[in-house]
Parts: structure tokens; C-alpha cells; sequence
């Protein structure tokens, strides 16, 4: 069952970075097939290093009243643009919003497609 919210959350991740990046022009995406490796790899990035980033910058997290969050997505965003050549990102400001955008989108996406996985 955990597989399938993987497989789940990779699609979300997929419509929700295809929606992103037509937004902002700062971010680009090289055809379908980085599309799905953004998406996968953005996916393994959340659920392997995003934790440990939070843990360790949870008394900054908590200082600034949950706002240093948004910086650790921005982070993800970034570290994903970084690891993948066809995926390029402006500056890191371009990949701060984007990830509030991403965020706002992916949960819409999720509430569509989570509401029959339950």
C-alpha cells in the first residue's frame, strides 16, 4: 500500500512541477522524460533527505514560526535542479516561490486524487 502513495505522489509531483514551471519563467524543464525524473527524484529527495534537513533545522524552524520551512523547500527545489542537468532554475528566489507554488498545487492535486485512494 505504501508503494502505491509513492507511485501516488510522483504523479502529483509530475502535474504539479508541469504546472510550476509554466508560471515561472526562471524555472525550465527539458522535455517529458526530465519531467518524470524531476518528479521521482523529487519524490526520493522528500521522503529520504527533507527529513533530516527538517531535524536539524528544527530549533531554526521554530524560531522563525515554521517560516525557515519554506527555505528547506526552496532547498529541495533547488538540490533537484542541481542533480538533474535538463532542469534548470534561475536563482534561488525563483526556487522559493516556485516551491510555495508547488505546495499550494501538489496539496489541490492530492485532495483530487487522495480522496478515492482512502
Amino acid at each position: 500500500m505504501k508503494e502505491l502513495f509513492f507511485f501516488i505522489k510522483i504523479i502529483v509531483y509530475l502535474i504539479a512541477f508541469a504546472i510550476v514551471t509554466t508560471l515561472f519563467r526562471g524555472m525550465q524543464i527539458n522535455g517529458f522524460f526530465t519531467l518524470i525524473a524531476v518528479g521521482v527524484l523529487f519524490a526520493l529527495l522528500n521522503a529520504f533527505v527533507k527529513p533530516v534537513l527538517v531535524l536539524l533545522t528544527l530549533p531554526l524552524t521554530v524560531l522563525s514560526f515554521g517560516f525557515f520551512y519554506l527555505f528547506i523547500n526552496g532547498f529541495m527545489i533547488w538540490l533537484t535542479s542541481v542533480l538533474l542537468p535538463g532542469f534548470t532554475i534561475a536563482s534561488f528566489s525563483t526556487a522559493f516561490w516556485a516551491a510555495i507554488f508547488l505546495s499550494i498545487t501538489s496539496g489541490l492535486i492530492e485532495l483530487i486524487f487522495l480522496q478515492h485512494y482512502e
